[in-house]
């Protein structure tokens, strides 16, 4: 059966209307100096797009780091994937998003391709990817309560002891490797570690009273790689879902590029 179409979509968007959105939003931190902007780009265009296109949202996006210069410099280019193609998403953003969010889209500019329906078994992929590679943590450790989400990397280094080196890089691969192969889709086949910092993250608490909480600090790893489908409904799956944790706020979109030999 084919499933269902999904498309990858090229919007630029307004930066001065993000951080006015941000503020509208009131996505800001408390300092001693007063509410604070906050710098989780991921949460605000998280915001944006549910400003713009309501339940019809992407569910996956990333930067588009590959965007060429020139380009207005006041813009963000991001790609996305939807279920819905960049019509119905229009018309859902003319009919009902607010005029200010509505303004953030350079439409004119805004590009969309529909992603094949259709994988084979064996088929080899280049790609690249932003994760936020975390583990849970079964027990209670020294550094950790039971359950708490712990980079990768560090519970690697705990597991590993005092003074022995751990490499990030075959970490956060392994972490990758095990992500793929546990949703039974694809195999990787080589990866490397392009970029990484660590991530401030907006979150917020629960309940009536919703504030934000105190920047999280998370891994953001960017690994660009090679992979070969093993079950071609799993990838598909997978495309849709992403890849690892904070799915929503700009991780885990699997982008297919050519193979760096």
């Amino acid at each position: 059966m084919t499933a269902s179409p999904l498309y990858l979509l090229r919007l630029d968007l307004s930066t001065p209307g993000l951080y006015g959105l941000a503020r509208d939003h009131r996505l800001e931190l408390p300092s001693k100096r007063g509410p604070v902007l906050t710098n989780d780009l991921g949460y605000v265009l998280h915001a944006a797009f549910a400003a713009l296109f309501g339940d019809l949202r992407p569910e996956l996006f990333a930067r588009d780091t590959s965007a060429p210069s020139g380009r207005d410099p006041r813009s963000l280019r991001v790609l996305a994937y939807a279920e819905h193609d960049l019509a119905v998403l229009g018309e859902h953003a003319q009919l009902y998003a607010d005029p200010s969010a509505h303004s953030l889209v350079d439409w004119d500019r805004a590009a969309a391709k529909a992603m094949p329906t259709t994988w084979r078994e064996g088929q080899r992929l280049g790609f690249a990817v932003r994760v936020c590679p975390t583990v849970r943590m079964a027990k209670a450790g020294p550094h950790n309560r039971a359950g708490a989400e712990v980079d990768a990397f560090i519970a690697a280094a705990w597991r590993a002891g005092e003074g022995v080196l751990v490499d990030r890089e075959s970490v956060y691969r392994e972490w990758l490797a095990g992500a793929l192969t546990r949703t039974g889709a694809a195999r990787l086949e080589h990866a490397a570690l392009d970029n990484f910092h660590l991530e401030p993250l907006l979150r917020r608490t629960q309940g009536a009273k919703r504030q934000a909480r105190p920047n999280l600090r998370k891994p953001d790893a960017s690994l660009r790689g090679a992979l070969t489908i093993r079950d071609p409904a799993a990838f598909d799956r997978l495309l849709r879902r992403g890849v690892g944790r904070h799915r929503a706020f700009g991780f885990g979109m699997l982008l297919l590029r050519p193979e760096r030999r």
